[in-house]
């Protein structure tokens, strides 16, 4: 699907009519840093760049790639993780990250609706003015796409069921180039900002038309629509919260308990961190960081005791007392601060509604970069799968010490998003090769042993549809039906 030398010199003229030629891309040092993440996806660079600040900017560039058969890769974030940016085939990289607008919030149906290249910190300092936030996963990368995270299903730090999955409707460009609104904003063909003056549509149905487009499109990685506009689910800033902490010295000692206080519905955010991870969190200076994981509980559970308007004393009250009522069955402590790190609460407290925002982002801090393996499970066999981490790690000689862990209710522990952080130096390629053999090994084993691996990226798409062949076969078709010329985002989901 290369360009022909003609082919491409007509392309580039077509694009430059659209854009202009400051907008298309195609000096050697801008394709580089659009051919590599800091993920290990194979170097490839794309044929040329488009930076797009419209839709129809977007519509305009499917259409001209479907006529000249050349892939097109979107991107949105100014980083990537897990190689799904990369274009596999070449051709053309739309650059969503200049559609910068916050079109319209909703307080009342607490909705925000914005273009593809809002960060959190910017639709933060948007909905700060209304005395709303967004519904975070944590401490995503302050260049990271607010729509992308929630295509990428990252996982929210709301235990809640109604705040898991965000996304509402959203504004789409096709693989064939139209245009196509779900949910609630199908009613009309007008800028979905216009759609409840004009419609008198709410935009909160998230169902339809026809399929459940909400959930076919989140985890596609590009493959089957470019996202231009969302809108998801926000909430009002509490009035007041208290962040409390749960040491745990092993594991399997967490699970009861956990169980426990989400079923009791008390707090707002709730996940668990390693010593390691919370250290990388908490620690001034990265140096720090081996000497405070030494000194920190072994595993820590993290509750934000939250209250709204209307009578925050006596929530925080409530949620007090049925947490002591929770450590008096399981015989654990609840701790307000921790030991050895000044004002541990007070950070954690401000990493729940921000992006990162210290010096190189949290899960490198120590090494300069990191291999991540996530997935699901329910959290009474969680500890079977950490068991699995650190047996395979030892066998690749990987200090168990680095590791970082993150576990995260969803939908009040109906399941659990478990996350191991492997990091390394990336200027080591010794230390480097054996994370990647590490991560390979880890992943195998974990899913013959039932893991589910929801996000499916890079190498791990050849280890799941391996195993699931008619699920394979299901998404290609539904690839063909959408787009017939391949075009959009090729290889992504092992076709």
């Amino acid at each position: 699907m290369a360009p022909t030398a003609t082919n491409s010199a007509e392309l580039i003229h077509k694009l430059e009519e659209v854009f202009g030629s400051t907008r298309v891309l195609r000096d050697e040092e801008v394709l580089n840093r659009y051919a590599q993440d800091t993920s290990h996806t194979r170097y490839r660079k794309p044929d040329v760049v488009v930076m797009a600040q419209t839709t129809d900017e977007v519509q305009q560039t499917v259409k001209l790639a479907n006529q000249y058969r050349i892939p097109v890769t979107p991107r949105s974030s100014g980083i990537g993780f897990y190689g799904a940016g990369i274009p596999e085939q070449g051709g053309i990289v739309i650059d969503l990250s200049s559609m910068k607008k916050v079109r319209r919030i909703d307080q009342r149906n607490r909705w925000a609706l914005y273009e593809a290249g809002v960060t959190y910190s910017e639709l933060r300092a948007e909905l700060e003015q209304y005395g709303m936030r967004p519904i975070m996963p944590l401490l995503p990368h302050p260049e990271k796409s607010a729509i992308t995270s929630c295509l990428e299903r990252e996982p929210r730090l709301s235990a809640k069921h109604h705040l898991d999955e965000t996304i509402l409707t959203m504004e789409m460009v096709l693989p064939t180039g139209n245009l196509f609104h779900t949910g609630s904003m199908a009613v009309s063909a007008a800028p979905p900002e216009k759609i409840p003056d004009e419609a008198h549509s709410d935009l909160c149905n998230f169902m339809g038309p026809g399929i459940d487009w909400f959930r076919l499109i989140p985890g596609s990685l590009g493959t089957y629509g470019i996202v231009t506009v969302m809108n998801t689910k926000i909430a009002f800033i509490p009035t007041r919260q208290k962040v409390v902490f749960i040491p745990f010295r092993n594991f399997r000692d967490c699970v009861d308990p956990f169980y426990y206080i989400l079923r009791k519905l008390i707090g707002d955010e709730c996940f668990l961190l390693n010593s390691r991870h919370m250290a990388e969190i908490l620690a001034q200076d990265p140096a720090d960081v081996p000497m405070i994981a030494a000194k920190l509980p072994p595993y820590i559970l993290v509750l934000n005791l939250t209250a709204d308007e209307w009578f925050p004393d006596e929530k925080i009250a409530y949620q007090e007392q049925a947490l002591r009522e929770a450590a008096r069955i399981f015989q654990f402590s609840v701790l307000e601060r921790l030991p050895y790190v000044t004002d541990a609460d007070r950070t954690i407290s401000r990493c729940l509604y921000r992006p990162w925002e210290g010096t190189g982002y949290w899960k490198f801090r120590t090494h300069g970069a990191a291999k991540e393996i996530f997935f699901l499970t329910q959290l009474q066999r969680a500890p079977q799968f950490l068991e699995i981490l650190h047996r395979v790690a030892a066998a690749h000689n990987y200090p168990l010490a680095d590791i970082g862990l993150y576990v995260q209710p969803k939908q009040n522990g109906r399941a659990f998003h478990l996350g191991a952080n492997f990091p390394y130096n990336p200027s080591d390629l010794e230390q480097k090769q054996t994370v990647q053999t590490l991560f390979l090994d880890a992943s195998r084993a974990l899913l013959q042993e039932g893991a589910f691996f929801y996000r499916i990226y890079g190498q791990w798409a050849d280890l799941v549809y391996a195993q699931t062949g008619n699920l394979h076969t299901t998404l290609k078709r539904i690839k063909k039906i959408l787009d017939p010329n391949m075009i959009l985002n090729p290889g992504k989901l092992g076709f």
